[in-house]
């Protein structure tokens, strides 16, 4: 099985947003154009804003609900969901990370997803 930059970089994004600490609100993460990693409030962004302002080739989006960290990646030709329980947390003995691999139909393809899991 080949695993993906995608996926590699939601990973490593994911460890970091479910460390103690880690900022708390909903975070974008944009691989612009130039290859420049920005970090956003994600208040206010739709992914295709991200694509049209940005030029983004990645686009990471960072949701904490209850305990649970979750970060959805997307590229041109993939896209990736990985979420575990946050640090501290009182369910963090049972934390483990689950990847839900994603047909890729591209960035442009706004059409809503429903996951189910």
């Amino acid at each position: 099985m080949v695993v993906s930059q995608l996926f590699r970089r939601a990973e490593s994004i994911l460890q970091v947003a479910a460390s103690p600490g880690a900022n708390s609100g909903p975070t974008a993460i944009v691989l612009d154009r130039a290859g420049q990693l920005r970090v956003l409030n994600q208040d206010g962004w739709s992914r295709s804003g991200l694509i049209e302002e940005f030029g983004a080739r990645e686009i990471y989006m960072v949701k904490k609900r209850a305990g649970t960290v979750t970060v959805e990646g997307w590229s041109a030709n993939d896209s990736c969901t990985v979420s575990t329980k946050q640090a501290g947390s009182p369910w963090t003995y049972a934390a483990r990370s689950h990847v839900t691999p994603q047909l890729a139909t591209g960035l442009n393809d706004l059409s809503p997803s429903v996951w189910n899991s």
